[in-house]
């Protein structure tokens, strides 16, 4: 899909009222950030320059061109992570029964240390496991992302759901990020119920 910039410019230098959620005659409670008006730095160099975008050998494309997925309020991890469904869906298992304060810094860390699947399927089991001190459940954990990268190179796929533990958040994150498919998800999840509801709100100034 071919990015407009007229109109991404335009929201940048209007007010706050376009970047709010549906809801935004309530006070909305979002934290206080530029996002909106100042992409962050993956979503700019892919704007910059749109051939640097690859797309996984591993899961079929449902969808003509690349989504690059609107840089919303809520700065949702899942708007650096479009790019690389692996990445985003090894975040939604980090992310799973834990508080995002506590699951981020360990996702950046996890990923800045096994950037790729391979990496992971190489790695050592208890560097694994130290990975996801804290977080609880970090046997599970270790067996999830283990498992799911396994599938995630070896099955033909056409949506995560299908792969060794993701669920009903990392499918619909998936389809909402990785996929242009976010008209017709029905997130259950508060903050990708409400990422979906600013692209509804502001569907035509983003020229999506």
């Amino acid at each position: 899909m071919e990015i407009n910039h007229d109109k991404l410019n335009c929201i940048d230098k209007t007010s706050k009222i376009k970047c709010l959620s549906p809801h935004s005659k309530k006070k909305v409670n979002v934290r206080k950030t530029t996002y909106c008006r100042r992409p962050g730095l993956v979503y700019k160099n892919l704007i910059k320059n749109q051939n640097t975008i690859q797309t996984s050998q591993y899961f079929e494309s449902t969808y003509d061109g690349q989504w690059i997925p609107p840089r919303s309020p809520y700065a949702l991890i899942q708007e650096d992570l479009f790019h690389n469904p692996w990445q985003l869906l090894i975040a939604t298992i980090f992310l799973t029964k834990v508080t995002a304060k506590l699951a981020i810094p360990k996702i950046h860390e996890f990923l800045l240390k096994w950037p790729t699947p391979e990496d992971v399927m190489n790695a050592d089991p208890q560097d694994l496991l130290f990975s996801v001190k804290n977080l609880g459940l970090e046997n599970t954990r270790v067996k999830t992302i283990k498992q799911f990268t396994a599938d995630f190179l070896s099955k033909k796929w056409k949506y995560p759901i299908e792969l060794y533990g993701i669920g009903k958040y990392g499918n619909d994150s998936y389809r909402l990020f990785c996929v242009n498919e976010w008209r017709i998800v029905q997130p259950d999840d508060i903050l990708l119920s409400k990422y979906k509801n600013w692209l509804t709100l502001n569907e035509k100034q983003l020229g999506i």
